[in-house]
């Protein structure tokens, strides 16, 4: 996977299904997404298809669904791997 991006600073998440990364927002609302696949769309632009939940400050868990980003977009909102 990694022919399919530039990488800019050395970063490069291995995005297998069921690989987990999180993101922290302010007022410490907890994204995690939930890697089903990485496929090319019809362009040859790689795109992740995740289930997303947030954790919010009141220990309240949303289940947000599923997503789609550019691999790109992904990797650089993305960063943190956490445990399955």
């Amino acid at each position: 996977m990694g022919g399919w991006f530039v990488k800019k600073d050395g970063y490069e998440p291995e995005l297998e299904p069921g690989a987990m990364f999180r993101y922290v927002r302010a007022g410490n609302f907890v994204e995690t997404a939930k890697v089903l696949a990485v496929k090319k769309d019809g362009l040859g632009i790689p795109h992740v298809r995740f289930d997303m939940t947030v954790d919010t400050p009141s220990k309240i868990r949303l289940v947000e669904g599923r997503r789609i980003l550019s691999l790109a977009s992904f990797t650089q909102l993305y960063r943190e791997r956490v445990p399955a």
